[in-house]
């Protein structure tokens, strides 16, 4: 088995550098096609987005540079007819390329590794980018891609001793990653007619996770004791929800389903609720909760958070932070922090029709209650120290590339006026 993939490791790197060649050869171009990925989707029958995907890919382990007129390895006039032979990889990524050749590594580590050398500072020495490259080649020979894309954040430390510059860097990381989660947020549902619907969504991580976490709650069985001393498993939560004792004979997937469906089913619509209905544990530490410093932080769910959606999520919704000192001494653990009452929210209502920030329409209904005092600096949950804010200038407050401003009206109503950092 392990030379099977090996091979067809081999044969996707051969066939990236096929991609790579028609890319730099502006095949598409000859064609008539709007880009690569559209001329590799047509021709291959395939899906336009993976396709994209792997043009991006070929094209960073490729040299940027196109061939000239008497290149022997440019592609034949008029016949779609290629070489395989393509471009020297770039000197950054020349150990990936071969261990993408080698079968050592598959496409999707390469992607990884593209990306985590894309993102490392600039100024970076050649000889210290190569060696965060060759980390990261050890630890794609052992780790699949997702743990290794986890490790490949903090990959600066290789050649970085002071941890403060490894932390901040980790935190840019996440802070695109995060600004990219937002952009690619999707949701589409249709109606099959024959009393079902289908759905897919696409949604930034920590709101991902809140949801797989609920619904593993509803799934998970419970052990008890019988009545004869031996243990078994008792009816799911999710069965008596749904009334249907038959529960435990489903398949995972299908209880899944059913959970989600009776979860759907729950959701409040006479008003919309302003904690997230989940419990996320958190470690940070103080300073970070505070926004002086900017670590990521770690989720009990294995991945980490930037600093900016840790702080908007303390500050919004329901989670319980594990926070830490300097000595890594848990300062508070298990206390639902500062969250507005409805009452309060209802006050409010009566002060704002929609967002605080400056010109935006965004209605009240849509909003998060900001603290305009952090509540972890001495600032107190109530209405005069309450505005809305809407996601994303929500976002946009606790974000790096931001800063407000904030003026308060005679009538006690508050307008924050955001200006990006220069």
């Amino acid at each position: 088995m392990a030379e099977v993939e090996r091979l067809a490791r081999r044969v996707d790197s051969a066939r990236l550098r096929l991609v790579a060649r028609a890319d730099s050869g502006r095949v598409a171009e000859r064609t008539g096609h709007t880009d690569t990925g559209a001329w590799l989707a047509q021709t291959t029958n395939g899906d336009r987005r993976p396709a994209s995907r792997d043009v991006r890919l070929a094209a960073a382990l490729s040299a940027p540079t196109a061939p000239s007129a008497d290149d022997p390895t440019a592609a034949a006039a008029g016949d779609g007819v290629l070489s395989l032979v393509a471009p020297p990889p770039g000197p950054d990524l020349a150990q990936t390329a071969a261990a993408l050749d080698d079968g050592r590594i598959s496409a999707e580590h390469a992607r990884v590794i593209t990306g985590a050398m894309a993102e490392l500072p600039e100024g970076l020495g050649t000889e210290a980018r190569r060696q965060c490259e060759t980390e990261l080649l050890r630890l794609a020979t052992s780790h699949a891609p997702a743990v290794l894309r986890r490790h490949a954040r903090r990959v600066l430390e290789t050649v970085e001793p002071d941890e403060d510059v490894v932390d901040a860097h980790e935190e840019s990381v996440l802070a695109d990653e995060e600004a990219r989660a937002v952009e690619a947020a999707a949701f589409w549902i249709k109606d099959n007619s024959d009393g079902t619907m289908t759905g897919h969504f696409t949604v930034p991580w920590a709101s991902g996770i809140i949801l797989k976490k609920v619904i593993d709650a509803m799934t998970a069985p419970r052990r008890r004791a019988t009545s004869g001393g031996a243990v078994g498993t008792a009816p799911s939560d999710l069965a008596a929800l749904t009334g249907d004792a038959r529960v435990d004979q489903l398949d995972w997937q299908h209880r899944r389903g059913l959970a989600l469906a009776d979860l759907l089913a729950r959701i409040p619509t006479d008003h919309l609720s302003t904690k997230i209905a989940a419990t996320l544990l958190i470690t940070t530490r103080l300073e970070d909760l505070r926004g002086q410093l900017t670590r990521a932080g770690r989720t009990d769910a294995g991945d980490h958070l930037d600093a900016g959606t840790t702080r908007r999520m303390a500050c919004g919704a329901g989670i319980i932070p594990l926070v830490l000192d300097g000595a890594s001494q848990p300062l508070d653990l298990g206390r639902q922090r500062r969250l507005h009452t409805e009452a309060q929210r209802l006050a409010l209502t009566t002060r704002y029709d929609q967002c605080a920030a400056d010109g935006c329409d965004r209605p009240f209904a849509w909003c998060e209650i900001h603290h305009l005092d952090p509540w972890a600096q001495g600032g107190s949950t109530d209405v005069d120290d309450a505005a809305p804010l809407c996601g994303r200038h929500h976002r946009m407050l606790h974000g790096p590339d931001w800063q407000h401003t904030t003026h308060r009206a005679p009538d006690d109503t508050v307008t924050i006026h955001f200006h990006r950092r220069t």
